[in-house]
């Protein structure tokens, strides 16, 4: 996996650096704000970029919109210390495939480096608990009064409920006591049951037949 970091406190970039390299992630650049961010995108093609908000020139969000724009297979996080919810709104709205504040123990970095790579896209409770709470409100707004279409079975309700409160795969897995094939195997069922392309469109789907309540 190569990674781009952009972030331009420079002791936090190279300490960050270090600490995936010696898990043997290729971290293949660092950039210091959104534009070098974008031609580093550019040049090294990486799987994965890490970028803050608080940036000189370009912003975190500027250049997420950017890269994303013209590099859509390039999977964006959000590493920051803005805890602001237009920030995280614009981030996803712009993106960014997950958004997650720098207050947790590396461990859980290297975990969503994992979900990464096998395809899954983790998103920090925090953030899962508002975009619900978002799309619930709204949704109930303009709710008609359509019942849920499909039949869920219940051990696929257990486990949209772990995937929308932002829980990978591994997670789901050993809270249900089933295997990470089982789970995979379920959400893909409920993705195509309800004839959904990915895990965002099946969260809000959840969220829009409340059946998370």
């Amino acid at each position: 996996m190569k990674i781009v970091i952009a972030d331009d406190h420079a002791l936090f970039a190279e300490g960050l650096k270090n600490l995936l390299e010696t898990r043997e992630y290729n971290v293949a650049g660092i950039a210091k704000n959104g534009l070098e961010a974008f031609e580093l995108a550019k040049k090294l093609q990486p799987d994965v970029m890490l970028i803050d908000i608080f940036m000189p020139l370009c912003d975190g969000l500027e250049a997420n919109m950017l890269i994303n724009a013209r590099f859509p297979e390039i999977k964006i996080v959000i590493l920051t210390s803005s805890e602001n919810e237009q920030d995280m709104f614009n981030a996803v709205k712009f993106g960014a495939c997950s958004y997650f504040i720098k207050n947790f123990e590396s461990e859980r970095l290297f975990e969503i480096l994992e979900a990464l790579k096998d395809g899954e896209i983790p998103v920090s409770p925090g953030l899962a608990g508002k975009i619900l709470e978002e799309v619930r409100m709204g949704n109930k707004n303009q709710r008609d009064n359509q019942n849920n279409p499909v039949d869920l079975t219940e051990r696929q309700r257990e486990v949209l409920f772990l995937v929308a409160q932002g829980c990978i795969y591994k997670e789901i897995a050993d809270k249900l006591g089933i295997s990470e094939r089982t789970v995979k195997y379920h959400v893909q069922n409920s993705i195509d049951k309800l004839h959904l392309q990915n895990r965002s469109q099946l969260i809000n789907y959840v969220s829009k037949f409340e059946l998370l309540e």
